[in-house]
């Protein structure tokens, strides 16, 4: 098997792994707008209510799927990274595994107590109960397919197949969008067009993993695998998923702390903050996006060079990561607050929320750099396998601190206080990383608590 990741000049190999990644990214997050705009448009402002009360249900969906995909590919990248296909192809069938048994608890789940959870949802209203019903419904039915295609292009970005898994994504987005246009403007199916179409992409996106597959180029190719091995590596991937996912879990929970509170605070114009809000997190979800695709691009790389024993490239590729991360995010960072004033203008043309998202970006930015140095830090303990500190740096920000002073700061400084909560968080895992890593590097001898191939213990190992 020939290794992209462990050969050849590393910040070209950044680049060619970080590019597909951040652009399948962006195509999803431009999905989710114009399936907004769908809604809105030909189906009603009940629909686009639906499905938005929906989203906290939704995200668990997205959270479980990512707790399998994202620890199978740190186990899977340091087994590919030194050369053990055998136990490659036992881990891949293990994902599947797990993947299966935890469909079938969503799944028994959904069944149990999806009715009374939609209509409290839907505070009573038996109409916006019974479209979140149905969408909810297609999508956790459906969720085996997008359990399966999150396993299948995950092991591609592991493989070093990046361009085959941004070529997959990119049909998956732009069969959603055709179908989710048949389906809900010319078929007038509503919420259910929308769930439809989304399950009926991936479908057609997972054929065409599976038909690659089949070919000789995979060391993960379908007729290599033994199904025996189904129950492989739970715990492994529970471990090293968890930090990932609970993250999916923690942006539902924050974006409904933060609803609460700007009612428990009886904040002025109500409707406009709100909107304002919505306007401002998708922002920065769109600015999040390439972080994210930079730390799973510094996931494939580290994971398969220290998983092949070559340290000095693994250090290598963190210092790229975290350069990029914080040249990206102060870059993001001077855009959104020079702009400020025109970034509600893209959305809607009401000046109360033009200027209420001026209003909240300078307080929620001021430490927005030092995320992209955190996250990559994150990411790295996640792809050597360390699953205690990737908890700690991963999950710290939302349950240690974003939740805990989102319910605080607001009583003591009123609707200040939820927007001031971002840089809080900020500057105390700022604290929390730099004692993660001091603490590390007294316990391994690692400089800086990162760098293997500086340590005092281990010997730096060459690369090729």
């Amino acid at each position: 098997m020939s290794n992209t990741y462990t050969h050849g000049p590393l910040g070209p190999i950044f680049v060619r792994t970080a590019l597909p990644i951040i652009f399948l990214m962006a195509m999803n997050g431009l999905l989710t707008v114009v399936d907004a705009i769908f809604l809105g448009v030909y189906v009603g402002p009940d629909a686009l209510g639906a499905v938005t009360l929906m989203f906290p249900l939704f995200m668990l969906i997205v959270a479980l799927s990512t707790l399998v995909a994202n620890g199978m590919a740190s186990v899977l990248a340091r087994h590919l990274g030194a050369g053990d296909i055998a136990r490659s192809r036992a881990e891949f069938v293990g994902a599947h595994g797990l993947s299966a048994i935890v469909c079938a608890l969503l799944i028994s789940l959904f069944l149990a107590v999806a009715q009374p959870l939609t209509l409290a949802a839907a505070n009573g209203s038996q109409t916006l109960a019974h479209m979140g019903w149905v969408y909810l419904s297609i999508s956790v039915f459906s969720s085996p397919i997008g359990f399966a295609l999150a396993i299948h292009s995950t092991a591609l970005r592991v493989e070093g197949r990046v361009g085959l898994m941004a070529i997959t994504g990119l049909l998956v987005t732009l069969a959603n969008l055709a179908l989710n246009y048949v389906l809900i403007a010319i078929l007038d199916m509503g919420v259910a067009g929308s769930a439809l179409g989304t399950a009926l992409a991936q479908a057609v996106a997972l054929i065409a993993i599976l038909i690659f597959r089949l070919g000789k180029s995979s060391p993960l190719r379908l007729p290599g695998l033994d199904w025996r091995y189904l129950g492989t590596g739970w715990a492994g991937f529970l471990a090293l998923g968890a930090p990932s996912s609970l993250t999916f879990v923690g942006l539902s929970l924050g974006s409904g702390a933060v609803i609460f509170m700007l009612q428990t605070v009886n904040v002025a114009n109500y409707d406009a903050t709100i909107a304002a809000y919505g306007i401002v997190m998708r922002i920065m979800s769109f600015a999040f996006l390439v972080l994210m695709g930079m730390s799973q691009a510094l996931q494939a790389i580290v994971g398969n060079n220290y998983g092949a024993k070559l340290f000095s490239r693994s250090d290598r590729a963190l210092v790229i990561a975290i350069i990029s991360g914080l040249i990206y995010s102060a870059g993001a960072e001077v855009l959104l607050l020079t702009l400020r004033g025109q970034w509600g203008s893209l959305f809607v043309d009401d000046p109360a929320v033009i200027a209420q998202v001026a209003h909240m970006l300078p307080l929620m930015l001021p430490l927005y750099f030092f995320s992209g140095p955190q996250i990559m830090i994150s990411s790295y303990f996640q792809a050597i396998g360390d699953a205690p500190r990737a908890a700690i740096l991963g999950l710290s920000r939302t349950y240690a601190f974003t939740l805990p002073l989102t319910l605080c700061l607001p009583l003591v400084f009123g609707e200040t206080g939820v927007w001031v909560v971002g840089p809080v968080a900020e500057f105390l895992m700022l604290g929390l990383t730099a004692t993660v890593l001091m603490l590390t590097a007294r316990k391994t001898g690692h400089a800086w608590g990162l760098f293997r191939s500086h340590s005092a213990a281990t010997p730096a190992v060459a690369a090729p």
